[in-house]
């Protein structure tokens, strides 16, 4: 992961997603699409949020809810 500078005075990580990461985020959009209205940029999100341990997030995408496996601040 690269750590790049942003202009709000703080860094950020840039991750590229592998392809294990978006045959998982398929996966999982495939299995939502019945029941859940997320997509698979947000699949994709939950992926690297879970691979990366992140547990909560500050986001105003009811997606984040509907997966339920974030804490939303």
């Amino acid at each position: 992961m690269r750590r790049v500078f942003v202009d709000t005075g703080g860094f950020v990580g840039l991750l590229v997603a592998e392809d294990r990461m978006h045959v998982r985020a398929q996966e999982l959009f495939d299995a939502a699409h019945t029941d859940k209205s997320y997509s698979l940029c947000d699949a994709l999100s939950f992926v690297v949020m879970e691979r990366l341990g992140v547990t909560e997030a500050i986001s105003f995408d009811r997606h984040f809810r509907e997966y339920g496996r974030f804490t939303i601040l």
